[in-house]
């Protein structure tokens, strides 16, 4: 007889599997360079972990050999957001998950222009001709954040200490500004990734962006 699917509760998964995760010391988030306000990120994710298990008992042991070490690392939260339950094989990866919420979706042509509007505000803003109330704009944001996920994807910078002066400057705004009011962060970043709510569905919450499908058929394949 099979195991019975056990239904998914974070906060006892998270404390079910807390003596796992090993932290990682830091005030910068390890995807996008910004201050990460005390926030984490589970790697793996702590729903992965719960998969895992299938309903039963899982041994330190048994874990770390099938996804190596498990750690606590600093994240901001909309990148925290921006990941949710993507597991991914590296940060890079996982950067790449982080930043398609926030590319040009061809599929709105508009997309692009709001983009432009973006960096248009930003050199208002560094030229002194507009205040801190251009990271209102959605936009802003989004370039703010692909020029930090994509520099690191591609190797034009090794941290957050090699960011140009600009992108170091608009990312310490608008966290201070993002730290400005309640929830901010979390609606700022459906603002960035124009979804009217984080809610999932169904599937989705199951098998987030199809990875342990992709999983099972690698599986598959090998054998």
């Amino acid at each position: 007889m099979g195991r019975v699917k056990q239904k998914y509760n974070r906060r006892e998964a998270e404390k079910r599997f807390e003596l796992v995760y090993e932290a990682v010391e830091g005030d910068r988030c390890i995807y996008c360079g910004m201050p990460n306000d005390g926030k984490s990120d589970h790697q793996p994710p702590v729903y992965v972990l719960h998969r895992f298990a299938e309903g039963g008992l899982v041994t330190k042991r048994a874990i770390r050999e099938h996804f190596g070490p498990c750690k606590l690392v600093p994240c901001c939260t909309i990148c925290n957001m921006g990941l949710g339950a993507y597991h991914g094989s590296d940060d890079n990866g996982r950067r790449q998950e982080i930043a398609n919420w926030f590319l040009v979706d061809d599929r709105y042509p508009e997309d692009k222009i709001v983009l432009v509007v973006g960096y248009r505000l930003i050199q208002d803003r560094l030229q002194g001709r507009r205040g801190a109330e251009i990271y209102e704009f959605p936009g802003v944001g989004r370039i703010i954040y692909i020029n930090a996920l994509t520099g690191l994807i591609e190797g034009e910078f090794s941290g957050p200490a090699e960011f140009p002066e600009w992108l170091q400057v608009t990312q310490s705004e608008l966290a201070e500004w993002l730290r400005g009011a309640s929830r901010r962060k979390s609606r700022y970043f459906l603002d960035m990734a124009n979804l009217a709510s984080y809610e999932l569905l169904p599937h989705a919450r199951d098998d987030p962006r199809g990875q342990f499908e992709a999983q099972q058929s690698s599986a598959v394949d090998g054998n």
